[in-house]
């Protein structure tokens, strides 16, 4: 059967396109844009070390279902990071972070919170905080990345952080 004639093509927003004819009215996927930028980043080391991303991702988990949040340090303490691009595996010493510590932490976290993202909506790593009770840098940086403020100075990110954390414990809490 040959394909109507369309009609109208019409973009109706961030990722949906809709094509109408006499019979025949297709919309092809919405594409939630902070989703899009998630997967369009490069994960240099989340992806290569699926023993540690799984012991992350349950302590977030543990930290969520408790409706708590978890330090940093309390993340990683005892993690063997086992990753390709390193000569060795490498544990973080959380009392003497180094930058290469903060680098790897920040891409398992923004993975992490890629991974929740297209599951339930939410950064998981909202959960993971330092010791002050406040989210880091990372994940301020994160919502800059994916266009959700403008800056970490915003009046909307402190906002922001509220609804993943509450998002993540209600979503733990049920699974």
């Amino acid at each position: 059967m040959p394909c109507p004639k369309a009609d109208v093509i019409s973009l109706s927003g961030p990722g949906r396109r809709t094509l109408t004819t006499d019979r025949l009215r297709l919309t092809v996927g919405t594409v939630d844009a902070v989703l899009q930028k998630l997967r369009d980043i490069v994960w240099r080391y989340a992806p290569g070390d699926p023993k540690a991303l799984k012991g992350l991702e349950e302590r977030i988990a543990a930290a969520g279902r408790r409706r708590d949040l978890i330090t940093y340090s309390d993340l990683v303490r005892g993690v063997t990071f086992d990753l390709p691009s390193l000569r060795k595996p490498r544990v973080i010493d959380v009392a003497y972070w180094q930058e290469l510590d903060r680098w790897i932490v920040a891409d398992f976290l923004g993975y992490i919170s890629l991974r929740s993202y297209e599951r339930s909506g939410f950064f998981s790593s909202a959960l993971v905080v330092n010791k002050l009770d406040a989210p880091g840098d990372g994940f301020y940086s994160l919502l800059r990345e994916v266009g959700l403020i403008p800056n970490a100075r915003s009046a909307k990110a402190l906002d922001i952080w509220a609804e993943h954390v509450a998002k993540a414990h209600a979503w733990y809490a049920r699974n």
